[in-house]
Formats: C-alpha cells, structure tokens, sequence
C-alpha cells in the first residue's frame, strides 16, 4: 500500500500535470486513512507530496503539523536521523528540489541536489529517481553557467542526466520527450548556440502542451524566459513569463503565479 500511494502521489503532483486542488483533496483523504490504519510508512511517503502541492498553490498550511503535530523541517530532521527509511528521504530531498526550480532558486537547488546524493545510490528505482535525474540536469546547467569552482562537476552530472533521460525517452517518447528537449536546450544555452538553444525550449513547450503536461509546459516557458532575459530579450521574455503563468494557472500552483506575476513587473520596471 505504501508504495501505491508513493506512485499516485508522485505521479498526481509532478508528472501528470493534474488540477493540484484535485490532487490535494485525494492526498489528504489518503494521508486521514494512513493514521486511521496506524500505517506510518504510507504516511511518511504522503505527506512530502501533499506539502509540496500545498506549496505550489501558495497554501500557509504545513501538512507535516496537521497530520503530526511537527514542523516540516522538523519532520525531515528526524527523517535524516531515523535508520532506515531510505525511501522517505529521497522523498524529502526530491520534492524539495522540485520546488525550488519551480521556483527558479538554482542556488537552492544545487544545495539541495548535493544534500540528497547520499541516499540515491543504489536502492530501488521510483519515478522520483527518475524525476531527480531530470531535476538534477536542470539545476548543474544553471550552476555550470556561472563557472564556479564546480564547473566540471556540473557539466558531468548534467550531460549524464540527458543520456538517462534520453533512454526514458525512447521507452516512453510521451511522457519523457518534453523533458529531453528541456534539458537540451540548457545544454546549447550553456554551450551558447542562441539558435538550437530557441529551437529545443519551442520542442520543449510544444511537446509538453500536445502531451497535456502543463506544469512541465509552465517550467519550460519559465526557463526559456530566462534564456532571453540572458540575452536582454525583455519583450520575449516577458512573453514567455505570460505563457508560464497561463500554465500554471490552468495547474491551480497560485503559488507561482504570484512569483511570475513579480517578475514581469520587474521587467516591465526595467530592473535586471
């Protein structure tokens, strides 16, 4: 049971691209259930995804002190020191990661990624490993483009982050094409090809909106936002902030609407 719900939860807040709202009500009907069967392991492996979806739609609740009285940083700091337990840790450190590069913090998320390897070594294989490769390509081409003392480390983790997801690509051209072209448009970026850079964050949209993922539609708009913002493209950018916002309204994440709503008016106010 504990690992269905892992899927659904997983696949219900970052994957599919479902209502949040509707993925937040299913969640905490199962998150009740867990308590009421005394399952403590279901409910470990609920409530990261429930506070993550809490969070995208800009929601004040902490789930971890609704349904255990804790904190979520206090939750997580007996969740580092339990034995055992790999699975809710890579959890934690996964659904974390997610948020900060929904939310465009790439200097959290790099903070993140490196506090996480530990417990991605070997162990079983979830769509969360998978979504962590992806994660983790996106946050070492943003680092790598500051040639910090890291560089090489970055280019390597992100270079193999494409061969993974290029493998789940040809598995699953639906659900991982989107995601493919994503990370090889910051590849050019980086690379600084301006043109197969335009061209792959396009596919990227493209794919993601004719495959119905608008959460990762939202993402790809945002990055590409930034990829002209690099280039002082203020007009295509802020075009780019409107089709993300447009997303992630459709998303119900109100959370990062408000977040784009902030940065077009930096934009629009001339501020870098």
């Amino acid at each position: 049971m504990a690992y269905n719900l892992l899927i659904y939860a997983g696949v219900a807040v970052w994957e599919c691209g479902d209502k949040l709202t509707k993925a937040e009500e299913t969640m905490r009907i199962h998150a009740k259930r867990m308590i009421q069967y005394n399952h403590d392991n279901g409910l470990r492996n609920i409530l990261p995804h429930l506070q993550l979806a809490l969070k995208l739609m800009g929601s004040a609740e902490d789930a971890f002190m609704t349904f255990c009285g804790i904190s979520e940083d206090d939750f997580f700091q007996q969740e580092w020191h339990r034995k055992g337990g790999k699975t809710s840790k890579l959890i934690g450190h996964t659904t974390r990661l997610y948020l900060a590069i929904m939310r465009g913090d790439m200097a959290l998320g790099e903070r993140i990624y490196e506090m996480g390897k530990m417990y991605h070594k070997g162990g079983i294989l979830f769509i969360g490993s998978i979504m962590r490769a992806f994660l983790g390509g996106l946050v070492a081409f943003a680092t790598a483009r500051y040639h910090g003392d890291n560089e090489k480390e970055m280019i390597r983790v992100a270079e193999e982050s494409i061969s993974t997801i290029k493998i789940w690509a040809k598995h699953s051209y639906w659900n991982f094409a989107n995601k493919l072209f994503l990370l090889e448009a910051e590849y050019w970026f980086l690379n600084g090809n301006e043109k197969l850079a335009r061209r792959k964050f396009g596919d990227s949209i493209a794919a993601a909106a004719k495959h119905r993922f608008k959460n990762e539609e939202g993402l790809a708009a945002q990055r590409a936002a930034i990829f002209h913002l690099h280039y002082n493209r203020k007009q295509e950018a802020s075009s780019y902030l409107k089709h993300a916002k447009d997303c992630y309204e459709r998303w119900g994440a109100t959370g990062l609407v408000e977040q784009i709503d902030a940065a077009m008016s930096e934009i629009l106010e001339g501020r870098d």
